[in-house]
């Protein structure tokens, strides 16, 4: 019987290249994704559309979704805007995509995870080490690293372990529209001396999949940054 993932916000970067190796491992995998595309972008997968930004689209998701082997919360959003001028609807935004609706969603889809499953948090090195601004975004990746360890014991009885990578600063569009000089400044930060790939964070993904003695961690993928 093949295995079954959902990766979440995975119409490209580290989401999209997580799918693309799990299903070259012969897994049946869903994307996700805010809107609708066509087939051919998607080489075959499986692709839902459910805006996880907002909270009534995990029962869309739910519907479409049977079992589970394996659940990726790859679903983010961010803002930069400074602090003294963030509004509240600007913070909600931001700590109900990263945390709140993702909290939701894995209850909802708890029932549907087999035994031996594993759910994997993309969190970041933001949520360990702040940034110059993103305030948001990085409250909302600490709080998933804590949200870890809380769910590593509530699926325990059914050995399906929960875990979080946090990757630093990882070559996808998110990093790719800036500046050389932007670029240079960030790798310098790293023992590696330049970004991650979306690959290196997949196979760390991959890892984790394959280990069912990792439970309730969260590892960094990030280069040696702030050392």
């Amino acid at each position: 019987m093949k295995k079954i993932a959902l990766i979440t916000g995975s119409t490209r970067g580290i989401g999209r290249q997580i799918g693309e190796d799990l299903w070259e491992l012969d897994y049946d995998v869903y994307l996700n994704g805010r809107f609708p595309i066509s087939d051919e972008k998607i080489l075959g997968l499986k692709y839902i559309a459910a805006d996880l930004s907002d909270i009534n689209a995990i029962d869309k998701l739910n519907k479409q979704i049977g079992a589970l082997d394996v659940l990726v919360l790859n679903v983010g959003i961010t803002d930069r805007t400074s602090f003294g001028e963030i509004k509240i609807k600007e913070w909600n935004a931001v700590i109900n995509t990263n945390l709140t609706n993702q909290f939701f969603l894995v209850q909802k889809l708890k029932d549907k995870i087999r035994p031996n499953g594993r759910i994997i948090f993309i969190s970041s090195i933001s949520g360990i080490i702040p940034d110059s601004t993103s305030i948001s975004y990085g409250v909302s990746k600490a709080a998933i690293n804590m949200l870890v360890l809380y769910l590593a014991k509530e699926f325990a009885p059914k050995h399906i372990t929960v875990n979080a990578i946090a990757p630093g600063y990882i070559m996808t569009d998110w990093h790719q529209k800036k500046s050389k000089a932007q670029l240079k400044r960030i790798a310098k930060k790293c023992l590696a001396n330049r970004l991650g790939t979306p690959e290196e964070v997949s196979k760390a993904v991959l890892a984790v999949i394959d280990n069912p003695f990792i439970n309730g961690q969260v590892l960094r993928i990030d280069g040696g940054f702030g050392l």
